[in-house]
C-alpha cells in the first residue's frame, strides 16, 4: 500500500484515511528519500565447533564489526548437539502460548508460540510500559523466575551467565536486568517455537528498535530440523537521522504492516533494491543481529527426511547496548525480554 493506493479494488484511499502528516513524510520521501545499502555489509560467520568454553576464537573485534558494518554476528555451531537435543526434549513439553500484536483477540498472531511472559506482555495486557525508574509487576517478576528455572532445568545450568564468563575476559559484560526497586531480576529470554505457516513466504519483515547500535537481539537455536527455507533475512540500510528523517514513512510502514496481514505494501519493492543479508541457521548456532534494521524469517517447509522434532526452537532475548569498545573501556550488554 502506498498513498496512491486505496479506494478501488479492495485497496484502502490513503488520502482519505492517512492523517496529513503521513502524507507529508510520503511526500518528503518521494522528493529526497530513497534506501541506501550500508557498503560491505555481510555477514560474519565463526565456525564454534561445540566450544562453549573457548568461544572459539571470539574478539572484541567481533562486536565492532556486529555495530558496525556486520549487523548479523554467528557462531555457527557453539551449543553442544546433545544438549541441543536434551534441552529441546524438555522444552517441547513446556506450555507454550500464542501471542497476538494487540489485546483484541482479532489481532494478527505472531508468526511463532512462546514460553515466557515479557515486557511486551505486560504493555499488552496490562496496558503498563516498564521503564528503567519504575516497579516491575509482580506477575512479571514471579512468570519470569518460574521460566528461568524451566531454562535452567533444561540446559542444565544458568546458559547466559556462562556465556558472561566467557565474555568477560574481552571487556565485554553481559548482565540480567533486574528491576529498579525490589533488584529481583528479569525475564533473560523466551523459547520461540515456529511451525511451517503463519508468515508471509518472504517472513514478517519488522524492526525492534529505531536506532541501530542501541540494542542487539541474541538467537540461540537449539532446534533446526532439515528443511526449505527459513533463513534469517536482514537489509542493511543506512539509518543515520537524516536517513531516518527522509525515510520516515517507509521505516513507519514498516511498523505498521503486520497489522494487516492481507495486505501487500509498497515497502517490499523498495527492499527490492537492496541485496540482503541472508544466513540459514543450524542447530546450536548463536546468532546476534542489530534489530533496528528491516529483518525477517522467511516461510520453510520441513523435508520429510528431516529426523527428530519438526519444531524450529530458539530462544531469544534483547540486549541494550552502553559503553564503548574503544581503548580498554568496557562493551556492556543488559539482557531481558
Amino acid at each position: 500500500l502506498g498513498p496512491q493506493s486505496l479506494g478501488h479494488g479492495g485497496k484502502i484511499d490513503l488520502h482519505r484515511t492517512v492523517p496529513f502528516s503521513m502524507r507529508w513524510k510520503w511526500f518528503v520521501q518521494q522528493l529526497f528519500g530513497g534506501l541506501h545499502p550500508i557498503p560491505g555489509a555481510s555477514a560474519l560467520v565463526k565456525q564454534a565447533g561445540h566450544d562453549t568454553a573457548s568461544l572459539c576464537g571470539a574478539s572484541r573485534t567481533d562486536f565492532q564489526s556486529l555495530l558496525g558494518a556486520c549487523p548479523v554476528l554467528v557462531y555457527r555451531g557453539l551449543i553442544n548437539p546433545k544438549l541441543c537435543q536434551e534441552s529441546t526434549q524438555i522444552l517441547l513439553e513446556g506450555r507454550f502460548a500464542e501471542w497476538r500484536l494487540g489485546q483484541d483477540p482479532d489481532a494478527p498472531a505472531s508468526d511463532y508460540t512462546k514460553i515466557g511472559y515479557t515486557k511486551t506482555d505486560v504493555l499488552i495486557q496490562e496496558g503498563f510500559r516498564m521503564t528503567a525508574t519504575s516497579a516491575a509487576p509482580e506477575k512479571y517478576i514471579s512468570s519470569a523466575l518460574e521460566t528461568t528455572k524451566l531454562l535452567q532445568k533444561a540446559l542444565g545450568g544458568d546458559f547466559f551467565h556462562a556465556l558472561a564468563s566467557k565474555f568477560a575476559p574481552l571487556g565485554i559484560s553481559l548482565q540480567l536486568e533486574q528491576c529498579p526497586l525490589s533488584q529481583r531480576p528479569f525475564l533473560p529470554c523466551v523459547v520461540r517455537r515456529m511451525e511451517p505457516g503463519g508468515r508471509r513466504k518472504e517472513g514478517n519483515i519488522h524492526m525492534d528498535t529505531v536506532v541501530p547500535g542501541s540494542t542487539l537481539s541474541l538467537n540461540v537455536y537449539l532446534n533446526v530440523p532439515e528443511m526449505s527455507g527459513g533463513e534469517l533475512v536482514l537489509y542493511p540500510i543506512r539509518k543515520d537521522s537524516l536517513q531516518r528523517f527522509l525515510n520516515s514513512h517507509f521505516f513507519e510502514t514498516i511498523d505498521l504492516q503486520n497489522f494487516f496481514p492481507d495486505k501487500e505494501f509498497y515497502t517490499k519493492e523498495m527492499l527490492k533494491e537492496v541485496e540482503p543479508i541472508v544466513y540459514s541457521p543450524a542447530t546450536g548456532d548463536v546468532v546476534f543481529i542489530d534489530p533496528a534494521y528491516p529483518h525477517a524469517v522467511r516461510d520453510f517447509v520441513v523435508s520429510e527426511k528431516s529426523v527428530g522434532p519438526t519444531s524450529r526452537l530458539s530462544l531469544q532475548t534483547f540486549m541494550q547496548v552502553s559503553g564503548s569498545l574503544e581503548g580498554n573501556e568496557e562493551l556492556r550488554l543488559e539482557y531481558a525480554v
